[in-house]
This record gives C-alpha cells, sequence and structure tokens, in this order.
C-alpha cells in the first residue's frame, strides 16, 4: 500500500512539471506568433486584445503551478503535507478548479484566434 501512495506522489509531481512546461511552451509560441493577413497586414499578440487575456491567463496558470510544485515535491519526498490544515485540501481542490477553468479558457480562446485569423 505504501508503494502505490508513493507512486500516486510522485505522479502528481511529475504531472505537475509537465503542466508547467506546456504552459511554459504555450505563453511562448502565443506571444512569438505572427502571421500575415491578405493585403501585407502583418498581426501580432498585441494588435488582439483577446490574445492578451489569453497570455494573461497563461501566466497566471504558470504562477500557480510554480507555487504549487514545492509543496507537491515536499509531500512526495516526506510522505507527509509542508502545512497541515483542515482547509489546505479544500485549496488544492478549489485552486485546481479555478486553474483549469483558465486553462479551458486559455485553450478555447487560442483555439479560436488561430481559426479566425488564419
Amino acid at each position: 500500500m505504501a508503494s502505490k501512495s508513493k507512486s500516486v506522489l510522485i505522479s502528481v509531481v511529475v504531472l505537475r512539471l509537465l503542466t508547467l512546461g506546456l504552459l511554459a511552451a504555450s505563453i511562448v509560441l502565443l506571444y512569438l506568433d505572427k502571421f500575415t493577413l491578405s493585403g501585407d497586414t502583418k498581426i501580432s499578440f498585441k494588435d488582439v486584445i483577446a490574445s492578451r487575456y489569453v497570455i494573461a491567463t497563461g501566466i497566471i496558470s504558470f504562477l500557480y503551478t510554480l507555487v504549487q510544485i514545492p509543496f507537491a515535491v515536499y509531500h512526495a519526498s516526506k510522505g507527509k503535507r509542508l502545512i497541515r490544515s483542515r482547509c489546505l485540501p479544500e485549496f488544492y481542490f478549489f485552486g485546481d478548479k479555478v486553474i483549469i477553468h483558465f486553462c479551458y479558457f486559455l485553450c478555447f480562446n487560442g483555439m479560436h484566434l488561430s481559426i479566425l485569423w488564419k
């Protein structure tokens, strides 16, 4: 039972790191994305207000994930939580829910912008 619990904790750390990497990649790709419309009009993320919101959402999600990684690493290595409080699991649950909705927003608007402008 202990090895199964340890593997779950390690998978949480790996998934948090994967999320951090993917968020960083999406922020960089959105920032560097430039394209040309018909008539030689060049468009970048600064020209579309919605893409600014998408990048801001990515940055908020990146920072939240960056804050969560040390707690997950400590929990996986020591087997106990760094902060022992009754409200901490609820904070994790609702914080993750909010960030998931931010990521949905990021994916939907990023896909919508790429389909709309290309």
